[in-house]
């Protein structure tokens, strides 16, 4: 390659530079982006350009990433080799190449090739400078895990990322026939404590374990903002490595049980009657809960710290673990001081650093404690689980608040002037713009992932299994700039090989299985990667039901984890009745010509589900819509996915959904409460008939897995 092979425009050195610059449109059109748009993603990744016509910057910049000696990261897969490249200057070429690896867990290893012995893969004139690349190739048989590779090239030495991986993620039995509930933790109408947490969680794996079920899952249960500034969304986390204090069992805590003050505060008739009233609301109120349980908490907190907590081993294991503790619990507490997000705070605090004077000591020990708390329950909730064959699985979110911990600690990893969403799709005309800003390819690169592999491995440390949210994001994220609205975003591609090795380094160090939301319009790539590397895709009932009259539902794919629906669809009973549809009618997201067209392929597709089901003697008697869903669980159950999962609303008939997708902000999303409580489920014959249904099926299923093994 030399200067004149580079493309002279902004479409072509975007790409280069990993900006796509087209894409295809879920109806199959090439979609090419704008100039502008193009201009304001390059900008976002630190390319500053002063218009379509302003190249140099762009062409330097992709010029600058061919002719560097080496990149930040290389994989090794397995006991496979050490494969990497350099680029070399023809003019001053050195004579030895020597690399040094630094174990993650200490010694190291050396070799040393001479240069000339290397093959040469590709070569550069580029910028007056003639450049070979050469291949580096060899044998490592490193442990698996986070390592530094120093690369010696004459008298420069260049410091490496080295990820060593295993092929695939933590696997499934081959003959793993599991299922297991949903519910999101705020939905729960507790009959114990101050409000749904963690223990409730337990009490229900432990009554769906009675039935043959291994799996309890839910949405993040990370920490969010519940006062100022105000957004509960579980996808819209302070912080994707720090728990939600809201779901503390205040009760179960030891420091309850010595502290006269707290236990006086729970125990207030004032109190009671608060918690009275938020049991029997029809929405969860995270504000006023969150009101109610930092009262105690502080009290708790105060107790810890009288009692020497922060200086007992268990709290120094802890902090071990997680260092930044004491550095989050002071972000909190200067937020919750300012009453508004970090970008509206002063310098220096905007720039991340505080003073004693930006915040309240009593409220940074809360939160510090509260942090601790919450490790203790998920913790001891994971080892309860564990102890009777069950797992918990948790959901973690693409990305962070805007205005979150994650954001502010970590600002050069997170780009300013975008944010993360999706295009325009049949649902969506108007592209989808979740507000967040997202990582840096770059600059995640340049810490080895190390903010990623965080979050992961906190997730991973109690469940048994974690869903990727928006697994794409391994390939590529739709980045839409400031301004331009949704339908002019851009995608980005992102390093695949190297956040793969991430997930697959945590998954088998924590035994946790993964499973990648591929839902909607996915490249084939992406499900090939995840075939590769043995992550579990999704199937979704209701996005497979086809609207063609006679056609069939095709069964769950061996390496999915299979459902009826999701957080983000209507309930099974909504979908039956076409609510959701009226619904998105209701709020000018759908005309009338829209909506009577989606009513009448909706028929048709119940009908096809009813049909199909029948056909299979899979319903016991036509016709009513408990019925409908008994089959389907059935039709589930019977199926290779090694996991299957019913949305507890679903067994009693719910109609309104927990989130409608791309609906206003004062619409009730993320506030559904449950219906009934666990313990009126527990004595419900139909709720146990549906589970033993379910049970059975996958009973069938095993059976028929051990016959093939």
């Amino acid at each position: 390659m030399n200067d004149g092979d580079l493309p002279d425009d902004l479409h072509g050195l975007s790409e280069w530079f990993g900006v796509e610059p087209r894409y295809w449109s879920t109806k199959g059109e090439l979609v090419e982006a704008d100039p502008e748009a193009l201009v304001a993603v390059c900008r976002a990744r630190g390319v500053v350009l002063d218009g379509p016509h302003d190249l140099s910057p762009l062409r330097a910049r992709v010029i600058e990433d061919l002719t560097r000696p080496v990149a930040p990261v290389v994989v090794v897969w397995g006991d496979g080799p050490l494969v990497f490249d350099v680029c070399l200057d023809e003019r001053n070429t050195p004579a030895w190449l020597g690399l040094e690896a630094e174990l993650e867990g200490g010694g190291n290893h050396r070799w040393d090739r001479e240069v000339v012995s290397l093959p040469i893969v590709d070569r550069h004139e580029l910028d007056g400078r003639s450049m070979s690349v050469r291949r580096v190739e060899v044998s490592a048989n490193l442990a698996i895990g986070y390592h530094r590779l120093v690369v010696e090239l004459g008298s420069h030495h260049h410091d490496l990322h080295l990820l060593v991986a295993p092929e695939r993620v933590c696997q499934p039995a081959p003959n793993d026939r599991r299922w297991g509930v949903f519910v999101p933790l705020y939905s729960l109408r507790t009959e114990l404590g101050v409000g749904p947490h963690v223990g409730d969680l337990d009490a229900i794996a432990a009554w769906v374990g009675r039935e043959g079920g291994s799996i309890v899952a839910t949405l993040p249960l990370l920490a969010s903002y519940l006062d100022r500034p105000f957004d509960p969304s579980p996808y819209a986390p302070v912080s994707r490595r720090f728990w939600n204090e809201l779901y503390l069992d205040l009760e179960r805590l030891p420091e309850t049980a010595r502290s006269p003050r707290a236990r006086s505060l729970l125990d207030h008739p004032d109190t009671q009657r608060e918690i009275a009233e938020l049991r029997a609301g029809p929405a969860f109120d995270y504000a006023r809960q969150a009101r109610l349980s930092r009262q105690v908490l502080a009290e708790l907190a105060a107790t810890f710290i009288r009692e020497g907590g922060p200086a007992s081993e268990e709290f120094r294991a802890f902090a071990d673990t997680c260092p930044d503790v004491t550095d989050y619990a002071r972000f909190r507490a200067a937020a919750s001081r300012a009453g508004r997000g970090w970008h509206a705070w002063p310098e220096p605090a905007r720039l991340g650093v505080l003073s004693p004077a930006d915040y309240d000591d009593a409220e940074v020990e809360l939160h510090r404690y509260a942090q601790f708390a919450m490790h203790r329950q998920m913790r001891d909730l994971a080892a309860r689980l564990s102890a009777r064959g069950q797992d918990l699985y948790l959901d973690l979110p693409v990305g962070a608040h805007p205005d979150g911990y994650d954001t502010w600690r970590e600002r050069g990893l997170f780009a300013e002037g975008a944010s993360t969403g999706a295009p325009p799709d049949d649902f969506f005309s108007g592209g989808q713009d979740w507000g967040f800003p997202p990582i840096q390819p770059d600059a995640s690169r340049a810490q080895g992932h190390r903010h990623v592999a965080e979050c992961l491995r906190h997730h991973m440390k109690v469940a048994g299994m974690v869903r990727l949210d928006h697994v794409m994001q391994l390939h590529r994220l739709y980045w839409v700039p400031e301004g331009l609205g949704a339908t002019r975003g851009v995608y980005v591609r992102y390093p695949r090989q190297e956040l793969f090795a991430v997930v697959a380094i945590e998954s088998v160090r924590n035994s946790c299985l993964v499973v990648g939301e591929d839902l909607g319009t996915v490249p084939d790539e992406v499900r090939e990667a995840m075939g590769r590397h043995g992550l579990m895709g999704m199937y979704v009932a209701q996005f497979q039901l086809p609207s063609a009259t006679g056609a069939e539902l095709p069964s769950p794919p061996p390496r999915a984890l299979a459902s009826v629906n999701t957080h983000d669809t209507p309930t099974f009973t909504g979908f039956l009745r076409a609510l959701d549809i009226a619904g998105r009618f209701e709020l000018g997201l759908l005309d009338e010509w829209d909506a009577a067209r989606e009513r009448t392929e909706r028929e048709q597709a119940v009908a096809n589900l009813v049909r199909f089901l029948a056909e299979r003697g899979l319903l016991e008697e036509p016709g009513g819509e408990h019925e409908i869903l008994r089959g389907l669980l059935r039709f589930l159950g019977e199926s290779d996915a090694p996991a299957v999962l019913v949305m507890l609303d679903d067994l009693w008939g719910e109609t309104d959904p927990h989130n409608v997708p791309g609906t206003p902000l004062d619409r009730p999303n993320w506030v559904q409460r449950m219906a009934r409580s666990l313990a009126s489920l527990a004595g419900d014959r139909s709720v146990l008939d549906d589970l033993a249904a379910l049970e059975r099926s996958r009973a069938r299923s095993r059976a028929r897995a051990g016959e093939m093994a």
